[in-house]
């Protein structure tokens, strides 16, 4: 691994639960000595990812607010699905979430709020989420590639059994074709417990990329849900159409609608 990747590493040690960082967090975290760990939070700090907090203490800095920033504004995922998100929240009710596999994580890129939106969804814009609970996280579970589903059985067998999935390959398969013949997963309490979702994965070409997902609250007062796996699948596939489209052309078609 380069310099550069090790000292890359350092932003990873920032969690929800791990707000602020020591050098010494960075010795024992990474196993490098005490100089290496203080020079990674010397070259962060003069980059602007992170910044003192306290005495010996670092949290996120100013250019991690710049780079998100960016990200809203140049994703081709978001550019693709913004607009059709803000339609099936407005048709539904529910929020609206497009989210990215990331690893064995699950990251909310964008949402949309409608008029039934739960008081709180735990699938917060940026905030990594477990791959096997909920439609938004299950549904890209259910497409990945065998090789990628044998990673997740060889090093998460614990997680899934946690999460009610069987924990070996052959039996995770067979579950997760069940899923993929349904086209959209419907999930109710499976993360947050008065929540449903209604989930549908989202490719450019043949790569996986991530979900559309619609969640409400459970009460919402919906005259037929029976209609959003449809409108949920309609939505995927367009955004998966634009993401065809050279930049330009999906540039000039959004601002045709």
């Amino acid at each position: 691994m380069t310099t550069p990747a090790k000292v890359l590493q350092v932003l990873g040690l920032f969690t929800q639960e791990r707000k602020q960082l020591r050098a010494t967090d960075v010795e024992a975290l990474l196993g490098v000595s005490p100089a290496t760990a203080y020079r990674y939070l010397l070259d962060l700090e003069e980059a602007g990812m992170i910044e003192r907090a306290g005495a010996g203490e670092y949290v996120l800095g100013p250019t991690i607010v710049e780079l998100d920033r960016q990200i809203r504004v140049n994703d081709p995922l978001i550019a693709a699905a913004a607009d059709i998100m803000k339609n099936l929240s407005d048709r539904t009710g529910g929020t609206a979430l497009l989210s990215r596999w990331h690893g064995r994580k699950v990251i909310c890129v964008h949402q949309t709020l409608g008029r039934f939106s739960p008081q709180a969804v735990s699938y917060e814009r940026g905030r990594a989420m477990p791959l096997y609970r909920g439609a938004t996280s299950k549904v890209i579970l259910a497409y990945l590639d065998p090789a990628r589903l044998r990673d997740v059985v060889r090093h998460d067998a614990s997680a899934l059994r946690k999460a009610g999935l069987p924990a070996s390959f052959d039996a995770l398969s067979t579950a997760l074709a069940a899923i993929r013949a349904e086209q959209v997963l419907h999930t109710a309490g499976e993360v947050d417990p008065n929540v449903m979702g209604w989930a549908a994965p989202i490719h450019q070409g043949k790569a996986l990329l991530g979900s559309l997902s619609i969640v409400m609250a459970k009460d919402a007062p919906l005259v037929d849900r029976r209609a959003i796996p449809d409108q949920v699948l309609r939505a995927a596939l367009r955004i998966e159409g634009r993401l065809e489209l050279p930049a330009r052309d999906r540039t000039n078609r959004g601002h045709a609608k």
